[in-house]
């Protein structure tokens, strides 16, 4: 057995759903522990790295964890940098904090407002452990933790802030979506298109981080312009469509009385083309912009 003291590099970590009863066994049993990344490798390959293809070794552990006192194994990829993976458990939070079941509870909790004090009450550790806890999750990328085959990463997008405040000051939460997902949420100081620009690029460096020639097809927006131009200087092909419900409230706001009649009619129609998707509009867009 192998003991890593401190992590090489090129060492990373391949985050897997191992049952919590079983893993003494996926541990101590070399044939077990290989049955059962086998397994997962065939059920989820975009969880584990391309060169896996190459196969692999098992490759000793890791040290044990001084906050849980578990360890993990670790495997060799057959590839000529012969690169080192840890597998860890899904029931384990990132960096041995904790266990997943227990922490998910508290963090919950944080979406009502619960103080750190009220977790240390109820959870126990301690208001900076809770801190922690949640100040790590703004380590990982949403894009890439969401998306893990290059190929499903949508090619329309919706993006649009959301107005919070921040210590007195209003900040802006730059949010894209796409495939029903939210795949970028980056505060942004004001709604300046420098600074909308930086908030979508973390959206754009995660995607790009994922599918490295990533360009969307489309992204709804509403009629800011710093959206739309931030849009376009992170991703110059994209076509930037009007959000249907922004354009229908300003025709409603000029319409006037003299054109109620036509509003009324427009707003009948628009119920049968409500719900054309960007996917409908792609041929009508090529014949218009070409490829």
């Amino acid at each position: 057995m192998s003991i890593t003291e401190k992590p090489t590099k090129g060492y990373h970590t391949i985050r897997l759903p191992l049952e919590q009863t079983e893993y003494e066994l996926f541990l101590s049993d070399k044939d077990v522990a290989k049955a059962q990344i086998d397994k997962l490798y065939s059920q989820y390959p975009e969880l584990f790295p391309e060169e896996m293809m190459h196969g692999y070794v098992l490759n000793g552990f890791t040290q044990e964890s001084s906050k849980l006192g578990l360890r993990c194994r670790r495997i060799q990829l057959k590839t000529a940098d012969k690169r080192v993976f840890t597998i860890a458990p899904s029931f384990v939070m990132p960096y041995m904090r904790g266990l997943t079941a227990e922490m998910e509870k508290a963090l919950f909790l944080r979406r009502f407002g619960v103080p750190f004090w009220g977790l240390t009450y109820v959870f126990g550790h301690n208001d900076m452990f809770w801190y922690r806890a949640e100040a790590s999750l703004g380590n990982f990328s949403v894009t890439g933790t969401t998306v893990k085959d290059p190929q499903k990463l949508p090619q329309d997008l919706l993006a649009d802030e959301k107005h919070t405040w921040l210590n007195g000051n209003r900040r802006y939460i730059a949010m894209t979506v796409g495939a029903d997902c939210i795949l970028g949420a980056s505060v942004a100081k004001s709604a300046s298109q420098l600074d909308l620009t930086k908030a979508y690029g973390v959206f754009a460096q995660e995607a790009k981080a994922v599918k490295l020639d990533y360009s969307p097809f489309t992204v709804n927006t509403d009629g800011w312009l710093p959206t739309q131009k931030a849009w376009l200087y992170l991703f110059p092909g994209v076509f930037v469509i009007l959000c249907f419900l922004h354009a229908f409230l300003k025709i409603r706001d000029r319409a006037t009385k003299g054109l109620k009649e036509w509003f009324n009619g427009l707003s009948q129609s628009s119920r049968r083309y409500g719900r054309l998707t960007a996917h409908r509009l792609r041929p009508h867009l090529h014949n218009v912009y070409g490829d």
